[in-house]
């Protein structure tokens, strides 16, 4: 990439200026939304199943809670929808509306097929060992940006055509996205000292690594 890290930062920086109230606000919403769907099922769960919440094993066995904390993370993908946008210039739209981004302007289907696909493939790589599931969530980490793109095109998006294009975008810079995301570490550890620092350490994050995508794929997926 041309782009250093620094620079991707610095224009992130750039784009929240003046938008950090939007930022917050949105993260705050769908970070809500998401806690109460993660630990609401592990919550229930926990009373039928009768275990100690605490307890880990038990936790992967939560029925409940595992489906909800995975649709939690697909609503998280809203998050990466909204920042791609303001790293575009695009307009946004009110907090509320870009804290479920994933569910307007017709992206539902194509990101949630995409999104089922993406986790059943790292899964089965998981299986196998640690390090390539690790390996291969790198390569279909840029999935739903792309199917925003393609979205945004008017193209008929296929259950797996964002996870083909992540793959072949992210040939050859698995490593930078993974050293992007070591150098936000500290940023992230400060941040989760208090759960207010973290709205506003994910605005910096997700905008910056939106600006990853858009170093790396151009408009390619627009036309």
């Amino acid at each position: 990439m041309s782009t250093t890290r620094r620079e991707l930062k610095n224009n992130a920086k750039l784009a929240l200026r003046g938008n950090w109230g939007w930022a917050v606000l949105m993260c705050l919403i769908n970070m809500i939304i998401v806690a109460i769907l993660s630990g609401g099922g592990h919550r229930v769960d926990q009373i039928y199943m009768d275990y100690e919440g605490t307890n880990f094993y038990m936790q992967l066995l939560s029925p409940l809670g595992t489906i909800l904390a995975w649709i939690g993370d697909f609503i998280a993908l809203s998050l990466v929808i909204s920042f791609l946008k303001l790293r575009d210039n695009d307009k946004l739209e009110k907090p509320y509306v870009s804290a479920l981004s994933v569910f307007t302007e017709n992206r539902f289907g194509p990101e949630c097929i995409n999104f089922v696909m993406t986790s059943i493939f790292t899964f089965l790589w998981t299986l196998l060992l640690i390090i390539p599931g690790i390996i291969k969530s790198y390569s279909y980490a840029m999935t739903p940006y792309i199917v925003k793109d393609m979205v945004a095109s008017g193209k008929q998006v296929g259950a797996t055509d964002g996870i083909n294009a992540s793959r072949e975008l992210m040939n050859g810079h698995k490593m930078d996205l993974f050293v992007f995301d070591l150098s936000f570490i500290g940023w992230f550890l400060l941040g989760g000292i208090s759960v207010i620092g973290m709205l506003w350490v994910v605005p910096y994050y997700q905008t910056a690594k939106a600006n990853f995508y858009r170093e790396l794929a151009g408009n390619q997926f627009l036309k």
